[in-house]
């Protein structure tokens, strides 16, 4: 053991959300202790895998629209907070109350709850959204300067409630976090994610970016249409250290940070960044590109806060991987196409046998020696029949009359005679189509007696 400095404590507002979580990992993987706000301690759904991930988390109720106090409590002893609670999603029936007042009354309640407990620095998550390009450009593409480069110098004044409000509600906060600031003295970092991509830690799929990825493996996206504005895109992951460079950089101090590619990027592209790796999904293949592409500056965030933005291709198939392993969409296996043999040319330590079969019976189901259970199930073609061996995951696909195909499988002896199991490498399935067989029955190769000899 040897002795560690104790570093500070910080707030992650709005710790339940797909972004905050990530802040979180990386604040606590560097030692802080981490504290988070939610809506409600109530909310299993939001609230368990916080605490699974993060037992040494301390969570507090807080509501954006319930003004400064209900922060106080959070921040008390707190060297640095996070703002990162606000509304995203894509479309709201009254974006009034849905965007503009959470985002803007919240980041002030943050804000001066902070300056009263007497926080050192406070990071506030504004979005690219508050910088550009301007809501016309996006609406009319031909109206854009394509030449244009959007810095930390640029702010989006032209979206409003009927046109643009998420974006409208990104920018009247960071200026009202920038109002605080200025009047109270405060330390305040903003920074300006685009487009956040990347794995999530639990299996909520309910914030857009998470959705996008579903619907991107699941088939909606193909089914729409892969069109829409090019965003720039950012991982999660490096948008979550952005956060900690920001309260150990001096220099952030005051300033703002474009974390983004430094262009958009279309969605049919960011398809084809996955497409090749998951092709048991209905990724889509044809996509319109965009007339307009923004381009974006981010320059100052490598120098200052050391981004180092990872390949887009990269964050998009660990995104989709862990929207499998989480369950967020169905677990599913590309069959390459193959060429089946037939049962008659079944042999002693047989491997990577592919079968076209035809169920002839299906046995008890028995209890083997290592306590997992196992059923034998007699198949055949025209040229004999074979005993196959199958768990009790496997079994299920085994009905008497039904094709099955069995792929990459392997002969496994038992007591001289041959049993084809499937095992970790292979697979059991359904056979799709009008395929018609009948088992050749008087010519059993399970039935044949062999002998080990040596050579």
């Amino acid at each position: 053991p040897r002795w560690v400095q104790v570093k500070p404590t910080v707030l992650v507002t709005g710790a339940s959300g797909y972004l905050a979580m990530s802040v979180i990992r990386r604040l606590t993987d560097n030692r802080y202790k981490v504290r988070g706000t939610v809506r409600s301690l109530s909310d299993e759904s939001k609230v368990a895998s916080l605490k699974t991930l993060f037992p040494a988390l301390e969570l507090f109720e807080a509501d954006l629209l319930a003004g400064p106090e209900s922060f106080e409590q959070a921040m008390e002893g707190c060297k640095y907070v996070m703002h990162t609670a606000s509304p995203f999603q894509s479309s709201a029936k009254d974006p009034q109350t849905e965007f503009v007042d959470p985002a803007l009354q919240g980041t002030e309640s943050v804000m001066r709850a902070a300056v009263k407990a007497g926080v050192t620095r406070i990071v506030v998550t504004s979005s690219i959204a508050a910088v550009g390009p301007p809501q016309e450009w996006i609406v009319d593409p031909s109206s854009a300067d394509k030449e244009k480069v959007f810095s930390e110098e640029d702010w989006n004044k032209t979206s409003t409630l009927e046109s643009g409000a998420y974006r409208l509600s990104k920018r009247l906060a960071e200026e009202k976090a920038w109002e605080i600031a200025k009047e109270s003295g405060i330390s305040l970092t903003v920074l300006n994610p685009s487009f956040i991509i990347g794995p999530m830690l639990n299996s909520r799929a309910d914030g857009v970016s998470v959705n996008f990825i579903k619907e991107m493996l699941d088939g909606t996206i193909k089914k729409n249409g892969c069109s829409g504005f090019p965003f720039a895109i950012v991982d999660v992951r490096d948008v979550s250290l952005a956060h900690v460079k920001a309260i150990e950089t001096e220099k952030a101090d005051g300033q703002r940070f474009l974390l983004c590619s430094d262009t958009g990027i279309n969605r049919i592209e960011l398809a084809d960044a996955i497409r090749n790796s998951f092709k048991a999904y209905a990724i889509p293949e044809e996509g319109t590109k965009a007339e307009y592409v923004a381009k974006y500056d981010n320059s100052k965030a490598k120098e200052v806060l050391k981004f180092r933005p990872r390949p887009v291709a990269s964050s998009m198939r660990d995104m989709a991987n862990a929207a499998i392993r989480h369950g967020i969409v169905e677990r599913k296996v590309f069959l390459k196409p193959v060429k089946f043999g037939i049962v008659s040319d079944t042999f002693p330590d047989g491997k990577g046998l592919n079968l076209l079969v035809k169920v002839v019976s299906v046995g008890e189901e028995q209890e083997l020696p290592s306590g997992k259970r196992s059923t034998e199930v007699v198949v055949g073609d025209a040229t004999g029949i074979v005993t196959l061996q199958l768990t009790e995951d496997e079994a299920r696909v085994a009905e008497v009359g039904k094709i099955v195909e069995v792929r990459n499988a392997a002969v496994k002896m038992a007591k001289g005679f041959i049993r084809v199991q499937v095992g970790k490498w292979g697979k059991v399935l359904a056979h799709v189509g009008e395929t018609e067989i009948i088992p050749k029955l008087d010519k059993n190769v399970s039935a044949t007696e062999f002998e080990l000899v040596q050579a």
